[in-house]
């Protein structure tokens, strides 16, 4: 396994890609049949890299109770994807409670960050939305991490950076939705139902009002972000166990989000949970809206390129600690870093993904032909 602190640059610039069409179970085979051994070695270790920077660490047979806990509420909500799952546990050979795990690892609360920026098509230089990231987490995911497209019958295609076993992750969908994802400080319980399973539902969606309306009667178990391009422009979900807050983008047509809340409503969460915010998430947000501002200011008059939010996730101010994260003194998450950046634009039908900190490494562009 990859040393955490290894260097930034890597060798492989390009993740595996795979794309699976059918029924739920058809494709759930498929992902377990072609991934098999990445997954059996992704939920062999996952416990050890998860305990490496929480701050209780878990057992196995508490982290397998969770897991377990969470199956009913997930085949409630979406019960197409816990048969996808069960298809790709059986295909991969192994315990359908393990795929169960890798999936409800966000809800065994270790701290994780991100900085997201959303552009709509307004102030969009190709007059198309787009959003982006950084996945600032742990580096020895990346060798079990692809680009994988699902075509599941009768609902949107979307195509993902995720690693493989997880229902669903970064990415975008033929629908026009573009899906980032920022961890959020606020409450949490380990019964409901997951965080993957919100954003698959996000990706089977074909209007936000529809999204909003299916994620907010769902029993969720965490507090998360879901940072969106939608084909009505920028919209930013702030998800509680107890509310969904929308945010909407001001007539600059542009938005960021990092790991604390933004909404009036949940201000009070940055001093009841400020021990959940992930480091510098107030100076990231503020540097990143500094230099959106540089670029489309009254001065410029310009409108924002998606080289220019590569430019932005590439930033090193404040480095190591910088929106382009690298390993530093933190005694939680120093080990960690942005293990990739990336840019969707689902208009367009393409995502560009670093695979390693941007800068350091190229975005290759993956397309949903």
């Amino acid at each position: 396994m990859p040393n955490p602190t290894q260097n930034s640059t890597v060798t492989t610039t390009r993740f595996p890609e795979f794309t699976a069409s059918g029924s739920p179970q058809e494709i759930g085979h498929a992902i377990g049949e072609q991934f098999r051994d990445t997954i059996t070695e992704m939920s062999d270790v996952l416990l050890e890299r998860f305990n490496r920077s929480a701050a209780n660490p878990i057992s196995a047979q508490e982290a397998e109770s969770v897991a377990t806990a969470a199956v009913p509420y997930a085949e409630q909500y979406l019960p197409d994807a816990v048969e996808e799952l069960r298809a790709t546990a059986q295909a991969a050979r192994v315990p359908f409670e393990r795929i169960m795990l890798i999936n409800a690892r966000s809800m065994l609360s270790a701290p994780e960050g991100c900085t997201s920026v959303m552009v709509g098509a307004s102030a969009s230089e190709t007059k198309t939305g787009f959003a982006g990231q950084n996945w600032d987490n742990d580096p020895a995911m990346d060798p079990f991490s692809a680009v994988i497209t699902r075509r599941t019958t009768g609902k949107p295609a979307f195509m993902n950076w995720c690693q493989a076993g997880v229902i669903a992750y970064m990415g975008f969908s033929d629908a026009g939705f573009g899906v980032c994802m920022n961890a959020l400080n606020g409450p949490s319980r380990r019964s409901g139902v997951g965080w993957y399973f919100l954003v698959r539902s996000i990706y089977e969606a074909r209007s936000l009002d529809e999204i909003v309306d299916r994620i907010g009667p769902a029993r969720r178990a965490m507090t998360a972000n879901a940072a969106m391009i939608t084909p009505d422009g920028p919209a930013d979900l702030e998800i509680t166990l107890d509310s969904v807050k929308v945010l909407r983008a001001g007539e600059g047509e542009s938005l960021v989000h990092t790991n604390h809340c933004v909404h009036q409503s949940l201000s009070s969460y940055n001093e009841e949970h400020a021990d959940a915010i992930y480091g510098q998430s107030f100076e990231r947000k503020s540097r990143a809206e500094e230099l959106l501002t540089q670029i489309t200011g009254s001065a410029n008059n310009s409108k924002v390129s998606v080289d220019d939010v590569k430019s932005i996730l590439s930033d090193r101010q404040g480095y190591p600690t910088s929106i382009n994260r690298y390993p530093n003194d933190d005694p939680a998450t120093g080990w960690q870093r942005s293990v990739v950046s990336l840019v969707v634009e689902p208009d367009a039908g393409r995502m560009h993904v670093s695979r390693g900190n941007p800068g350091d490494n190229p975005y290759e562009q993956y397309d949903l032909n």
